[in-house]
């Protein structure tokens, strides 16, 4: 916020001080607002990049501190606000609270109140300007000049020489301003920033929207002339009224009119955010789908290859991880053998593969029409939102907080979770965070936990209530740690089981990082059923 329009909400609040107030209030993590007594509130928004203070009509609903700097400030600053100033028109405001009597007394302390774009600050100093809390720390590594640390000094941002148009007549204007190009303007008057200066171009080139020769020289020519007279003259309404000014000639975007286009930014583009996530989803299970009933083809090879097997079981090797056979059709067949299992294990293999092909074909075809209304949807959500006015806008996000603070609700809920054969929920870890969240949050300690062994993938767990989980649901479960793991190309996957309570985390590891025992090995082919997904 720049310093003339900080310098106006001072002369505003001037005729309130010393003021009477009401605890303060919290409206988000950076934004501040201290209602007065007597219907106005003062409101300090210092979220970068645009920092604002603004007196108000009226207050908002109640609101708890959110951020332990926010606890600080409602402990501390609790008296009246006694005085308000600022440092010539810097863009720094240093509100003066009271001390409080009671059970605790508290003495005064103030404010300070740094607007300075993307390094804007709140810091709480005691009686001698000691920094007692700041919102944002700054330590010597990021700032050679100062550091803005609890326990010390407080240093003010550094100052700077300009002149100050509030007390400068026409005379001493032309005279700064002579000789310089209109958007230079900021630099040799103070409190006149981007925004302003902006403003303040836009007004010298309507002023003489009457004299073109004088209107092109604006860009490039230094200040004189009719230019020089007219930019004085919108300077001096500049700074009688600078708020009503950016107003007229800034596009109708004040300091809170900025805020409110940033919360605007923020919340579509969370929204957005959440919405492409979503059409990610979708698009992924409708393409795991597809894929399920392409690979029903595969099922009638399958089949034939079983069938060639056990005709020619006779001429198998035992043991081998290959054999070469003369197919139906005359023609030599190779194919690769279990080696721990005999011709007629290898063919009910194929056989149950061929199966489980046909059964995840089978519920994905039934599925393709849903999937493929759930991405349109998706596309549409997306599409749409940028249209939503920021009511609407503020309603989703406030649906999403809402979601998202259900216990284990929503697009939030830990994994993927899958409904088993035998009835048991099958909850698969989206990634190593989520596999944290899915074995120790959503596990319990006589459910069943799965990993693919020797390959990074997914933490599954069985959801089995203290129940006997049949070996059907084992299997299902442990085709889905193959198939959520590096392996799930393969074939023939180890498949670690155990129950939930023999599994631990690794001290200082990474996220998704455990230790187990007491397991057992289950040899599977990977299996990556979206298609079959309950949600979460």
């Amino acid at each position: 916020m720049e310093g003339l329009l900080i310098a106006e909400q001072l002369r505003l609040l001037a005729p309130h001080l010393p003021a009477e107030r009401l605890p303060w209030r919290f409206p988000d993590d950076r934004t501040a607002v201290l209602p007065l007594v007597g219907e106005r509130s003062l409101l300090i928004a210092s979220r970068p990049p645009n920092p604002a203070v603004q007196l108000l009509d009226g207050a908002p609903e109640a609101a708890r501190p959110r951020s332990p700097f926010q606890e600080q400030l409602r402990a501390r600053a609790g008296g009246r606000l006694v005085a308000a100033r600022q440092p010539q028109l810097d863009r720094v405001l240093r509100l003066r609270f009271e001390g409080e009597e009671g059970f605790v007394p508290t003495p005064p302390v103030e404010l300070v109140v740094e607007l300075t774009g993307r390094n804007a600050n709140l810091v709480l100093l005691d009686e001698a300007g000691v920094i007692l809390g700041v919102e944002r720390q700054v330590t010597a590594e990021r700032n050679r000049y100062r550091e803005l640390r609890v326990g010390l000094p407080y240093v003010p941002p550094p100052p700077y020489a300009k002149l100050d148009p509030r007390t400068a007549d026409a005379a001493v204007l032309r005279e700064a301003l002579a000789g310089a190009r209109l958007a230079q303007v900021g630099r040799r008057v103070d409190g006149v920033g981007p925004l302003l200066g902006a403003a303040l171009a836009r007004a010298v080139v309507e002023a003489l929207s009457a004299q073109p020769a004088a209107q092109a020289a604006l860009e490039t020519a230094p200040l004189e002339g009719a230019a020089l007279d007219a930019t004085v003259d919108q300077l001096r309404r500049l700074v009688d009224a600078p708020a009503a000014f950016l107003e007229r000639y800034g596009g109708g975007e004040g300091p809170l009119e900025l805020r409110a286009s940033e919360r605007r930014a923020q919340r579509l583009q969370r929204l957005e955010t959440r919405a492409r996530k979503a059409l990610e989803l979708a698009r992924r299970r409708l393409a795991d789908a597809e894929r399920a009933v392409a690979a029903a083809d595969e099922a009638a090879a399958l089949r034939a290859e079983g069938d060639l097997l056990l005709a020619y079981a006779h001429q198998v090797p035992s043991g081998a991880p290959e054999a070469r056979l003369a197919g139906f059709d005359g023609q030599p067949v190779t194919l690769k053998l279990d080696p721990k299992l005999d011709a007629a294990g290898n063919a009910r293999q194929r056989y149950d593969q061929a199966k489980r092909r046909e059964g995840r074909a089978e519920r994905a075809l039934a599925q393709l029409d849903e999937l493929a209304a759930a991405v349109a949807a998706a596309e549409r959500e997306l599409e749409r939102l940028p249209r939503l006015d920021d009511a609407e806008l503020a309603r989703l996000v406030a649906e999403a907080d809402a979601e998202r603070r259900q216990p284990g609700g929503g697009s939030h809920r830990p994994g993927i979770w899958f409904r088993g054969p035998h009835g048991f929920d099958v909850v698969v870890g989206r990634n190593a965070r989520d596999n944290d969240r899915v074995t120790f949050e959503v596990g319990r300690s006589r459910d069943l936990w799965f990993h693919a062994q020797g390959y990074r993938g997914s933490h599954v767990i069985v959801r089995s209530g203290g129940a006997e989980v049949p070996f059907d649901t084992v299997l299902f479960a442990a085709r889905l740690a193959a198939g959520y793991s590096e392996a799930f190309r393969s074939s023939n996957v180890p498949v670690d089981y155990t129950q939930r309570k023999n599994v631990w985390k690794v001290k200082g590891g990474a996220p998704g990082a455990v230790h187990f025992t007491q397991h057992r090995t289950v040899y599977v082919e990977p299996a990556r059923d979206d298609a079959g997904a309950l949600g979460g």
